[in-house]
C-alpha cells in the first residue's frame, strides 16, 4: 500500500557535513540541488494496491535504481550504499542515522514496474526534467545504435534443454496445482527429474544420450497429453507449459505409438529467433553480431549529439537478440514521437539503412543519414572487379552502359523472390561472351550461358540464377545507386 507523504528539504545535519565533505561540489549533490527530487510518489501511485503494508517510498526506490544503474552495483552493493555513503543520503534526503532497507526491495520495485508495463517510467520522468530545464527539445540531432544483452541463463545443450524444460514445467505445475500433479508423479518422475539436469551424469555415447533423449521425450508427450484433458484446461497456459510445448514440438517427431519418437537436430526452417535458449527466460535467443555471439538480447539507445549540448539518452527499445536493426528503427521512431522527441537528423550505422526507411523517415519530417549497406561479395573483395559503380546508368532513357561501353538490350520492372521491386537489364548474350574483361563481371560459365551481374538494390551484384542471359538489377528508386 502506498501512502504519498511530502518530501522534507534534506535533513540539516546531513546537508552540513556533506557539503562539508565535499566542498568542490559532487555529481549527487549537484544532481539534488540542480534537479531537486526528480520522482513524487504519486508516479508510482498505480504500482501499489490500495490495501496492505506500507511501502518505502517509491520515490526514493526509483533514485536508488537510477544510481545503481550508473554505477553498474548490483542489489546488495546499492542497499549498503544507502546505507553507507553520505551523497547518497544528500541526495536521497536521508539522515545520516538513517539504516536504509533490505536489498531485495530493489527487486520487488522493479518486477512491480514490469508487472504494470512501466519499464520507461524512471527514464520518462527523468527526460521531462530535462526538457523543462531547455536541455531537451523535438528536433536536432540524434543517434541510436544497438549492443548486445547477455540473458541471465546457463548456456544448456540441446539434450540439458529439453530435460530442464520438462523440469521446469513440472515445477511449476507442482506450485500452481500440486493436487491436479501428484496423481501423475511416479518414483521415476521425481528420481530423473528431481534435481536440476546439471547436478546429474548425463549418458556418454550418442547412442545412449539418443535413447535418454527419447525417455524424456517420452515423458513430456505423456505430460501434454494428460494437459490436454478437460480437468486441467487451467493448466495448459501456463508459461512454462507453452515452452515445453514449443520446444517439444521443434525437437521430436512421432508422437510415440503410431510413429515411433525421433529426437531431431534443429531444423533449417526454424529460425534463431524462435530457438528459446533456456526454460527460464523463453525469451531468450542466440545471435551474432560481426565476431560477438551471445544468448539474451538487443537493446537499442538513441541519445542527442548535438555540439555545445549535453548528451542525453532519449529512448531505450529493447528486442529480441535475433532481430535486425533495421526492423527495430521504425518502432523507435514510434517511441519518439510518443515523448515528442522526434529528431530532424538521425544519425544511425548501416544496419539501420535501406531504401525504404530513408523514404518512410523522409514522410516523418526526419531525415536519416547513415552508410549503406554493403554485402561484401566477390566482386568487392576482388580488386579491378566490376561493381554496379562501373555501370552508367539513364533512368529517363532506361540504358545501362556497361564497362566495355556496349548497351543494355532490354529493361524489365518487376519483384524479385523477397517481394522487393527491381529492374532487369539484360545484355546481348553474344556480346558478353566474347568479353575481353568477362572474368572481371562475372564467374558464370560460358558454355551455360548463366546470368551474370545481377544488381538487387542494395548496392551489391550477385549472380542470377534466374535468368538464361547477362543481366543486371538495379533499384527502382531513381536516386543515385
Amino acid at each position: 500500500m502506498l501512502r504519498p507523504t511530502p518530501i522534507g528539504d534534506i535533513p540539516t545535519e546531513t546537508a552540513r557535513i556533506a557539503q562539508a565533505a565535499f566542498p568542490k561540489g559532487n555529481f549527487y549533490l549537484r544532481l539534488r540541488d540542480e534537479l531537486g527530487v526528480l520522482y513524487q510518489d504519486a508516479d508510482f501511485a498505480p504500482l501499489f494496491p490500495p490495501q496492505g503494508r506500507p511501502a518505502l517510498a517509491p520515490w526514493r526506490l526509483g533514485l536508488v535504481t537510477v544510481f545503481q544503474f550508473l554505477e553498474g552495483l548490483p542489489d546488495r552493493q546499492a542497499a549498503d550504499a544507502v546505507r553507507s555513503r553520505l551523497d547518497w543520503k544528500y541526495a536521497l534526503g536521508l539522515a545520516l542515522t538513517d539504516s536504509g532497507f533490505h536489498y531485495s526491495v530493489l527487486s520487488e520495485f522493479r518486477t512491480r514496474l514490469v508487472a504494470h508495463e512501466q519499464e520507461g517510467l524512471l527514464l520518462d520522468r527523468l527526460l521531462a526534467h530535462f526538457v523543462q530545464h531547455g536541455w531537451l527539445r523535438a528536433g536536432g540531432k540524434q543517434r541510436t545504435d544497438s549492443t548486445h544483452v547477455i540473458g541471465a541463463v546457463r548456456r544448456l545443450t540441446r539434450l540439458e534443454l529439453i530435460a530442464e524444460t520438462l523440469r521446469a514445467a513440472l515445477n511449476e505445475l507442482a506450485a500452481v496445482d500440486p493436487d491436479w500433479l501428484r496423481p501423475h508423479l511416479s518414483d521415476e518422475l521425481v528420481k530423473r527429474y528431481g534435481h536440476r539436469v546439471e547436478e546429474g551424469r548425463l549418458p556418454r555415447g550418442e547412442a545412449k544420450r539418443e535413447q535418454y533423449a527419447v525417455e524424456i521425450g517420452l515423458d513430456g508427450l505423456q505430460l501434454l497429453a494428460r494437459l490436454a484433458q478437460p480437468a486441467a484446461v487451467h493448466l495448459t497456459d501456463l508459461p512454462k507449459v507453452c515452452t515445453l510445448r514449443l520446444i517439444w514440438a521443434q525437437q521430436f517427431e512421432g508422437d510415440g505409438m503410431k510413429q515411433p519418437l525421433k529426437w531431431t537436430a534443429w531444423s533449417t526452417d526454424i529460425p534463431a529467433s524462435e530457438r528459446p535458449a533456456s526454460p527460464y527466460d523463453p525469451d531468450t535467443r542466440f545471435s551474432t553480431k560481426n565476431s560477438l555471439r551471445w544468448q539474451g538480447y538487443r537493446v537499442h539507445f538513441s541519445e542527442t549529439c548535438e555540439r555545445d549540448a549535453p548528451e542525453l539518452v532519449t529512448n531505450v527499445h529493447l528486442a529480441p537478440a535475433p532481430q535486425q536493426d533495421s526492423v527495430a528503427l521504425p518502432t523507435i521512431h514510434t517511441q519518439l514521437q510518443a515523448r515528442t522527441l522526434v529528431p530532424s537528423i538521425h544519425l544511425v550505422d548501416a544496419g539501420y539503412i535501406s531504401a525504404a526507411l530513408i523514404t518512410s523517415s523522409r514522410a516523418q519530417q526526419i531525415q536519416l543519414i547513415g552508410p549503406p549497406q554493403r554485402r561484401m561479395n566477390w566482386q568487392e573483395r576482388t580488386e579491378g572487379a566490376f561493381t554496379h559503380k562501373d555501370f552508367i546508368i539513364d533512368w529517363e532513357r532506361k540504358d545501362v552502359l556497361c564497362p566495355q561501353r556496349y548497351l543494355n538490350k532490354s529493361w524489365v520492372e518487376t519483384v524479385d523472390s523477397v517481394g522487393t521491386p527491381v529492374i532487369l537489364v539484360e545484355f546481348r548474350r553474344r556480346i558478353c561472351e566474347r568479353c575481353p574483361v568477362r572474368a572481371q563481371c562475372t564467374r558464370a560459365d560460358r558454355t551455360k550461358g548463366a546470368g551474370i551481374c545481377c544488381y538487387d538494390g542494395s548496392l551489391n551484384f550477385r549472380r542470377c540464377r534466374r535468368h538464361a542471359r547477362p543481366t543486371t538489377a538495379v533499384p527502382t528508386h531513381r536516386s543515385t545507386p
